[in-house]
């Protein structure tokens, strides 16, 4: 089972049998697969490729890097663009465990982390801790039609916790509020914070 996040899409093509085992993605995707030991299901997103050895996982294809986050279960990622004379070196995550690939950067190392933050976003909920007020206006961003502007560039780097709604702009709008020297102003258009 696949379920895609905002401005994502997969490709899942078909082999001579019929079935689907590889998937190409784009954007974030969470996946829950059946193991099939004489059948590996792959997923090939950026830099990275991700073996599934009978799991739940989320891959993440961002602007520079790959991210993967297992959930249940353990993958096996490695590069998605090694050839036959370097075949790729794999690493096994298990769960609450990520890792992040950058193209031309491996091996990376797995990192601990909590999983259910990652897959907040099944739930309509994004989930943040200490992370800088750009990255969360981003994150944001990606689930309204009335984007985040941060107008004041020392704003950027406030640090933000919590968890918030993606469907209940009111309430994030009166969190940004609540921010000892933040200004919000909304607009027909927009979201202003300075």
């Amino acid at each position: 089972m696949v379920h895609l996040n905002t401005d994502s899409a997969g490709h899942y093509p078909l082999r001579q049998d019929g079935t689907a085992r590889d998937a190409h993605h784009l954007g974030q995707a969470d996946f829950e697969v059946a193991h099939e030991p004489d059948r590996a299901f792959r997923v090939i997103a950026g830099s990275a490729e991700v073996v599934d050895l009978g799991t739940k996982f989320d891959v993440r294809l961002e602007h520079d890097s790959t991210v993967v986050t297992v959930v249940e279960g353990r993958v096996a990622v490695g590069p998605s663009n090694s050839s036959q004379d370097h075949p790729p070196r794999f690493v096994q995550l298990s769960a609450d465990q990520q890792i992040r690939m950058s193209e031309g950067e491996w091996p990376a190392t797995p990192v601990a982390v909590d999983a259910q933050r990652t897959i907040a976003w099944l739930h309509r909920q994004i989930a943040f801790d200490h992370e800088p007020l750009e990255r969360v206006a981003a994150e944001y961003n990606r689930y309204t039609s009335k984007p985040i502007e941060i107008a004041t560039p020392a704003l950027r780097n406030l640090q933000i916790s919590g968890v918030f709604a993606t469907d209940d702009p009111e309430a994030f709008i009166a969190f940004l509020r609540s921010l000892k020297g933040v200004r919000v102003e909304v607009t027909e258009t927009r979201i202003r914070v300075w």
